[in-house]
């Protein structure tokens, strides 16, 4: 495996566990056997090596929940299995995600802008063709998202912490109903 992946992976795991300010380039360096010049051959520094581990997790987590949600014709099939995607990647990718709801992202530079435009612009589309046949209410993306993910994300959040000690798994078809029920127009 490349020095540069070796270095992303490490710094992910402590990046997770221990947060990005408590986490010293050395620890990553020495858990895989890198030489300092290798560090910064690669990473400027901690805070562009932070930037490209937050990057590498966000587009794991969109290029996942775009095609779990994509290969889903109907609009409750995607609003569900999106929330059950959702808790299921929190479990699989726990540091990831504890590095993506972490309360100090990094600063959004055009790189995070472009994946997270391109992103939305695809759930959008996918929502407005839904929306259009009239299964789904007409909402705009902030509400829409509020709705659909945001208390997933709020368990995600709170499971991750600790606080929450049922598996996502296990409230994921709850959660997943919700939403369904707050997202569908009403019959």
């Amino acid at each position: 495996m490349p020095i540069q992946s070796l270095l992303l992976d490490a710094a992910e795991a402590h990046f997770a566990r221990r947060g990005v300010l408590e986490t010293r380039l050395s620890d990553i360096r020495q858990d895989v056997g890198a030489s300092v010049g290798a560090v910064y051959h690669h990473f400027p520094n901690k805070a562009e090596l932070y930037a490209q581990v937050w990057l590498r997790a966000l587009t794991d987590y969109q290029d996942q929940f775009w095609t779990a949600l994509s290969e889903c014709a109907d609009a409750r099939t995607g609003i569900e299995g999106a929330v059950v995607h959702h808790l299921a990647w929190v479990s699989t990718h726990r540091d990831r995600a504890a590095i993506l709801s972490a309360p100090c992202p990094p600063a959004v530079d055009q790189r995070v802008h472009d994946k997270n435009a391109a992103f939305f612009r695809q759930v959008t589309h996918w929502w407005r063709v839904h929306e259009h046949y009239g299964t789904v209410r007409r909402l705009g993306i902030d509400v829409l998202y509020a709705l659909w993910l945001g208390p997933a994300q709020e368990y995600s959040r709170h499971w991750l912490a600790g606080s929450m000690t049922t598996e996502p798994a296990a409230v994921a078809p709850e959660l997943a109903r919700a939403a369904w029920m707050s997202l569908r127009t009403q019959e």
